[in-house]
């Protein structure tokens, strides 16, 4: 019997596109060697777009669709929390990764990927990374190493030295070691007494609470295209984080790969129409470039805050 890979998305009905574009680049350079289960936990995903994108499986592919507002209500943690915190469902869906330990113990380890990326080698090379007892794989984030501000934030308020910083977009989480430790239950437990403001929800408590406990993955595992870094000759796994992203930009790094993929997902003309519309959007562009400036704004603000992750003996 081949060994089961979980691989995780969770999705909106706007990143349909960009998921069964990454279906289609992992799907062309999986080892036959494996079965794949994907696991799309999302929201409001249409039912068209859901079909389209199941249509992506096949023998040894599999493709399943878990609505959040039906499993995440199933974990204790998740109904204790609802009961004190009316409005604590948006930090549950920031921060995903934490859960899908329990809520699918069939795992012992998973894949989590954001959305915006291509996998151009063999994920099965990924999932097999020695994790030993630590908590996640993960590749330190190149993406800002030269955003001052940002380094600022993340040395002094999440208490991380920045070199160390890893990007939570591509994830090998080690579930047993998760589910042991009560991972899910601490980090429900830190939010409520503290309600830490943050700028990257999901990442920055990842690295607070996992500082000690991050494999660290060859950056070729996640490749981010931006000025802070060089280009990669044979990178496994491109993400298009920020402002990098070939459906908003002209000449971005390694956008053919994406292009590839994206022809082969069914959605090709979608995104293809959206990047021209956006393009000749002046206002659309300028929004997008408004909430990085508002982020790093507030990553300054932050770190003269006076509690922060570092001043919590709890972290």
């Amino acid at each position: 019997m081949k060994t089961v890979i979980p691989i995780f998305f969770t999705a909106n009905d706007a990143q349909s596109p960009f998921v069964a574009t990454a279906l289609c680049s992992i799907k062309e350079n999986a080892s036959p060697d494996y079965t794949y289960q994907v696991h799309i936990l999302f929201d409001d995903i249409s039912e068209d777009k859901r079909n389209r994108i199941l249509a992506l499986a096949e023998a040894g592919f599999c493709i399943e669709f878990n609505p959040l507002a039906a499993c995440l209500p199933l974990l204790p943690v998740v109904q204790t929390l609802q009961q004190s915190n009316p409005g604590a469902y948006a930090t549950l869906t920031n921060n995903l990764c934490f859960f899908i330990p329990d809520l699918f113990p069939q795992y012992d380890k998973a894949v989590c990927l954001d959305t915006d990326l291509v996998v151009t080698g063999d994920i099965s090379c990924l999932y097999r990374e020695y994790l030993g007892t630590k908590l996640v794989g993960a590749v330190v984030d190149s993406s800002i190493q030269k955003v001052s501000p940002v380094l600022r934030y993340i040395d002094t308020y999440i208490g991380v030295d920045h070199q160390n910083y890893v990007n939570s977009g591509v994830l090998l989480l080690n579930c047993v070691q998760y589910r042991s430790q009560h991972f899910a239950a601490r980090f429900m437990d830190l939010w409520a007494k503290t309600h830490l403001d943050t700028v990257v929800p999901c990442q920055d408590w990842l690295n607070a609470l996992c500082r000690q406990e991050i494999h660290y993955l060859d950056p070729e595992w996640n490749a981010m295209p931006s000025d802070c870094i060089q280009h990669m000759d044979d990178p496994k796994i491109v993400h298009f984080c920020w402002v990098s992203k070939p459906w908003q930009n002209e000449c971005v790094p390694y956008d053919s790969l994406f292009w590839r993929y994206a022809a082969a997902s069914g959605f090709d003309k979608e995104i293809r129409s959206y990047r021209q519309s956006y393009l000749q959007n002046p206002t659309a562009i300028k929004n997008t470039h408004d909430a990085i400036t508002n982020l790093i704004r507030k990553a300054a603000r932050l770190t003269v805050a006076p509690e922060s992750f570092r001043s919590l003996s709890a972290v």
